[in-house]
């Protein structure tokens, strides 16, 4: 289902954890821009990971998911080198914003970046020089401040990855323009994205997943002794997949918690209203669009919205596949 694996890169470190800033740019107010990028050297030569978290800066699980996942690797059990950034941008991340409040664009559309343009256009060029270290790629990302997601995107050069990681729900589609992984697609980078946690629900839970679901792709594609775990069944991929967003701004009473993301729901059943909190009114209604729809990104019973923000994310199960059947025809 895919190439050969990347030529393992020979040590040329000592073994062991450094962390490092690297400049990006000065700001008005004095401010130097800079990112924090922790270095895991392992102990036997292999391939390098780079792992960002916190590119958009209200999915504040990317960053803490990066935070624990290299800290529990041992650079002694290590083969080759993880790279992380877990905050890819400060300013953003700051401000529990997705976009970068100084230019509003948003990160993870605009890699390569350039050096000679805005905040987030350097940051991008910063952090796509970064990438190019990697024979591997993961972006952490999770649901906003509202919402909690779980899938993870296969590309079709980082299949080992995606079935390492291990998420029931994987996503199969072209990148979009400007984002990480269309930059680290170019580059001949494997890459993958995890979406998963967000809007304070069942956190630890979700934590303790991207741990455990890292060191498995770990070890999937060398980096770590030992066979990832066994999955209790094989990942569903969706090749279709929408985001219902409320047109009307007010409160989101959802009929479907984080509890039963993955579960498959009737085309039509109301997924959640909006109800206007002033008249009690209900003023939207969210409906499942597929006859048969997947819960990717769903919410807590209440939670506020305004018009255009995430409100639910579902797949088309009656065209979802499995990974043989999509690489073999």
């Amino acid at each position: 289902m895919t190439d050969s694996a990347p030529t393992p890169a020979t040590a040329t470190a000592a073994p062991g954890h450094t962390v490092t800033a690297v400049p990006v740019t000065r700001m008005g107010n004095g401010h130097d821009v800079e990112l924090t990028v922790h270095r895991v050297t392992g102990a036997r030569p292999g391939p390098t990971l780079v792992a960002f978290g916190g590119v958009h800066g209200d999915e504040a699980m990317g960053p803490e998911e990066v935070r624990r996942l290299v800290s529990s690797v041992d650079p002694a059990e290590l083969s080759g080198t993880v790279v992380a950034v877990p905050v890819a941008n400060p300013y953003a991340y700051d401000a529990m914003c997705r976009f970068t409040p100084q230019d509003g664009l948003n990160l993870n559309r605009i890699f390569p970046g350039d050096r000679n343009g805005s905040v987030t256009e350097q940051l991008a060029a910063v952090l796509a020089e970064i990438m190019l270290e990697g024979d591997y790629f993961i972006d952490f990302h999770s649901a906003g401040l509202y919402s909690t997601v779980e899938y993870a995107y296969v590309m079709d050069d980082g299949v080992d990855m995606a079935t390492g990681f291990g998420s029931p729900l994987l996503y199969h589609h072209a990148p979009y323009e400007g984002t990480s992984n269309a930059w680290a697609i170019k580059n001949g980078i494997r890459s993958t994205v995890c979406e998963l946690g967000g809007g304070g629900q069942l956190t630890d839970a979700f934590l303790d997943k991207a741990v455990r679901r890292g060191r498995n792709m770990l070890k999937a594609i060398g980096m770590l002794d030992g066979e990832p775990e066994a999955l209790a069944a094989p990942q569903t991929v969706l090749t279709e997949l929408v985001t219902l967003r409320p047109t009307k701004g007010g409160a989101v009473i959802s009929h479907f918690g984080p509890d039963r993301l993955g579960e498959v729901v009737k085309g039509g059943t109301v997924i959640g209203e909006v109800v206007d909190p002033y008249t009690f009114e209900v003023v939207e209604q969210l409906l499942a669009p597929y006859d048969s729809s997947i819960l990717v990104l769903t919410r807590e019973s209440y939670t506020r919205t305004t018009p255009g923000d995430y409100g639910f994310m579902v797949g088309n199960a009656d065209t979802a596949t499995t990974l043989d059947a999509l690489f073999t025809g």
